[in-house]
């Protein structure tokens, strides 16, 4: 069976890279905090199975109170191609399925694979947002430093997509072993979830380091994600 394109726990740790605070964190601080994020999310996915053994991604959507709307758009603004938006006010998804169809065949996925993994991706972020705790705020740096000198806190975004690679590869190698979709070796592809980044400098920075397309979602007012 084709493997979905997220990468595992090792390659997940490019994800820091990415980060507009990256520089900020000691090295020897970062393969254990992407590890961490990581297991935050392999650790709700396999309570999430646990708590509703035979359910499928849709049916654990559900019962979270998550409702899913199907847009056929290939949602394209400017440069960036927008596959899924999720409103944690109005605790709904949005699936973009032309944009996602594209994402299926650059990957040689099914169509009907890919949207559940994308599903997975921002199932996990509405568990950030109600139950779990944002997984960026596991590891805070300073957002202004100057000599000795530090001012506020930051959070570190790319945590929250790694927690994210972490609870849907675990959701789908538990899957898999009971005939779902089998996670390989060598996946590519990451994620971004594009809500977390509220400037657009950050945002060309971050694409211009990985150009491969990506599932983003679009800061809306009123009920996106929020940081």
């Amino acid at each position: 069976m084709k493997a979905f394109p997220f990468p595992d726990k090792i390659n997940s740790r490019q994800e820091l890279a990415r980060d507009l605070h990256y520089h900020k964190i000691p090295a020897a601080e970062r393969d254990k905090i992407a590890d961490r994020a990581w297991e935050t999310g392999a650790k709700a996915a396999r309570e999430l199975i646990q708590s509703l053994p035979d359910a499928d991604i849709y049916e654990h959507v559900k019962h979270e109170g998550l409702t899913v709307e199907f847009n056929e758009k290939d949602n394209v603004v400017g440069n960036l191609r927008y596959f899924s938006e999720y409103f944690c006010a109005k605790k709904k998804i949005i699936m973009y399925v032309g944009a996602i169809k594209k994402w299926a065949e650059s990957n040689k996925l099914a169509l009907e694979k890919a949207l559940e993994i994308i599903l997975a991706h921002e199932l996990y972020h509405h568990l950030e947002c109600t139950k779990l705790g944002l997984t960026s705020k596991q590891y805070m740096v300073p957002t202004l430093q100057i000599g000795r000198f530090k001012w506020g806190k930051s959070s570190i975004l790319a945590l929250s997509e790694i927690g994210a690679h972490g609870f849907a590869y675990t959701y789908y190698e538990l899957q898999g072993k009971k005939g779902g979709v089998k996670a390989k070796k060598g996946l590519m592809n990451a994620a971004i979830n594009v809500n977390q980044f509220r400037r657009t400098k950050a945002l060309e920075a971050i694409y211009k380091t990985n150009p491969l397309i990506r599932i983003v979602q679009k800061k809306r007012k009123g009920g996106s994600q929020h940081e």
